[in-house]
């Protein structure tokens, strides 16, 4: 559909749903037929000075501006009495009225003490009853009381059968009562969510101008139908004039807000401008019924106008029905209330501004709602986008963590590897060169190859025990070495103490350190019984004060000079593979008193 059919098809909608107000009046009026259109006025009872009037009559304009109370009176002549109940129908009274026939009170609108009753577009249906007429002339008097003298209205009324009248009235107060009713209901409860999306959105200003237009209408709305004000008529008019003040002035702001554009006025302005039309419909109610509450109404419908035309103008800018038809219909409501607002001006349709003001907010509620669940859509997106995103990375991050775990799993066996190699070039290696040296110089004495083979076999079995799990475990390491060690002591006649409790765990205790400490007590066993030909060896360990273990090896041999072999090989490799484990290495010996290694290993050092 192209633009131009799309916006002329919605100025048929906008001229249809404008026109809609003035067409539902009319369809609830009575029939011209049951119409009387013509009475007797006074400003008393029975005033000689009674003279006919045509209806609808507005007496402001007809010599009795300052007259509150005014009476009607009707002559109607019947050949015979009616058989079916009668009924008076008063379709738009405005104010109060009561109606007598024949000297009988056929009943009231409302109460007529001050502040009085006030009908406004409500119908007022009076049944009378069949045995209050009489053949011949009927006499029926209305009392018609008015808040305001400057807006005092008669209809004309309509006389007929009660069941035909009755169902006209009933039909034109659900138009002009109930649906107005439901309207303002529906006005405060999409107030009242705009307010609440307003708390947690405070930088959404459009909410609260929704929420502020809303709950204005729904006050002004619910003040209209009251039938018997709270308070007197100046104080409860300006209480609703205040209400409309505020309603144009958040539609103004709401309507720039929404039309988009550099040149839209500034929300503050907007809203000054309401508190101002607020405070002089404030100071209207110390003022008695007259030109300031009429200029506060008639300004305050001036300005819905306005903001119903900028609606219209951005819809028909952008071909949106959903501005173009409320916008034009709270245009023509508006200036038909500004008018009516003028005593010598024709009322506007009852409905004509419920129905713009439903339209217009309910499309604009809908139009946020609808931007509200475009922001969740989008932020539902972007979660998605995020979640796959975070997925994607963490792929990527798991992939590179397995990469680097095969890097380090690569690493620490080429470490374990290279370490292997180096044990055994420093371990059987120099066993097995030691043997072939041996044979080389031909000093192949059993005895010796044998030691040398055993030596060599002694290592090999160290780096093996070395490779098995210990969890961290020095007692089954300690373990390992005394069933190592016991068989070479008993064939070589020494006696072994082995004194080793239940140790704690030393964290870390990985292969390499397990073959230091291996070798650590291998080397200090071999030169007990080498180098000090011991016959007796105390092997001890226990758990040290400092929240680690201390391990000790004494024997019974000639013991040494530390200070005189500090140059020996053996010692250097007791500290340097003591300083590997992070432990520390204490050698006690002299000459002829044996000698005591102690390692002092700190848990989690190293």
């Amino acid at each position: 559909m192209t633009p131009p059919v799309r916006r002329a098809l919605a100025l048929l909608a906008a001229a249809a749903a404008t026109l809609l107000p003035w067409a539902v009046d009319r369809a609830s009026a009575p029939p011209a037929s049951l119409l009387v259109k013509e009475a007797q006025f006074a400003e008393t009872i029975d005033d000689l000075r009674a003279r006919p009037v045509a209806l609808p009559h507005r007496w402001h304009a007809d010599g009795c501006a300052g007259c509150r109370t005014v009476w009607y009176r009707f002559d109607l002549p019947l050949a015979e009495p009616p058989r079916d109940a009668q009924a008076i129908y008063l379709a738009g009274v405005a104010d109060n009225a009561a109606a007598y026939l024949n000297g009988r009170l056929l009943g009231s609108g409302g109460r007529f003490s001050d502040p009085v009753a006030v009908l406004g577009a409500r119908p007022l249906l009076l049944s009378a009853p069949v045995a209050w007429w009489q053949a011949g002339q009927n006499r029926l008097y209305v009392l018609v009381k008015a808040a305001d003298p400057r807006h005092g209205t008669m209809p004309a009324p309509a006389f007929g059968a009660e069941t035909s009248l009755r169902t006209l009235a009933s039909w034109r107060t659900a138009l002009v009562v109930t649906l107005p009713q439901v309207l303002a209901a529906a006005a405060a409860m999409l107030g009242l969510m705009m307010g609440v999306l307003w708390f947690y959105r405070r930088r959404e200003a459009d909410y609260a101008l929704l929420a502020a237009a809303s709950l204005a209408w729904a006050v002004a709305g619910f003040a209209k139908l009251v039938v018997e004000p709270p308070w007197p008529a100046p104080w409860w008019d300006a209480f609703g004039l205040a209400a409309l003040a505020l309603l144009a002035a958040a539609l103004l702001a709401f309507a720039a807000r929404l039309s988009g554009g550099a040149a839209s006025p500034p929300t503050a302005r907007w809203l000054a401008g309401g508190a101002a039309l607020a405070a002089a419909a404030a100071a209207a109610a110390w003022a008695p019924p007259g030109l300031a509450q009429d200029a506060v109404r008639a300004l305050a419908m001036l300005g819905c106008a306005v903001a119903g035309a900028w609606w219209f103008v951005a819809g028909w800018r952008d071909g949106d029905a959903r501005r173009l038809v409320p916008g034009a219909m709270l245009t023509a409501a508006g200036f038909a209330e500004a008018a009516a607002a003028l005593p010598a001006l024709p009322a506007a349709p009852a409905l004509g501004m419920p129905l713009a003001l439903g339209a217009l907010l309910g499309v604009a509620g809908w139009m946020l709602l609808l931007r509200f669940v475009e922001t969740l859509n989008a932020l539902e997106l972007l979660n998605i986008d995020l979640e796959a995103m975070v997925s994607s990375r963490t792929a990527e991050l798991e992939a590179q963590f397995g990469r680097v775990r095969e890097l380090e799993r690569a690493q620490t066996l080429a470490t374990e590897r290279e370490r292997l190699m180096r044990d055994m070039h420093d371990g059987v290696g120099g066993h097995l060169v030691s043997m072939l040296a041996m044979i080389e110089a031909d000093r192949r004495g059993p005895a010796e190859l044998a030691n040398v083979v055993r030596a060599a076999l002694d290592d090999m079995r160290l780096m093996v025990d070395s490779l098995e799990p210990v969890d961290d475990d020095l007692n089954a390491v300690l373990a390992m070495f005394h069933d190592r060690l016991a068989p070479r002591l008993r064939a070589a006649k020494v006696e072994l103490h082995w004194d080793v409790p239940l140790l704690p765990e030393v964290p870390g205790l990985g292969p390499a350190r397990v073959l230091h400490v291996l070798r650590m007590l291998q080397e200090a066993v071999t030169n007990a019984i080498r180098h000090g030909h011991a016959q007796t060896l105390w092997i001890g360990a226990a758990a040290d004060a400092g929240s680690g273990v201390r391990i000790e090896v004494r024997d019974d041999g000639g013991g040494f000079d530390p200070q005189a072999v500090q140059g020996g090989r053996g010692l250097k490799n007791l500290e340097r593979r003591a300083q590997e484990i992070g432990a520390h290495l204490t050698i006690h010996s002299q000459p002829g008193a044996g000698a005591r290694v102690v390692v002092t290993w700190a848990a989690g050092r190293g």
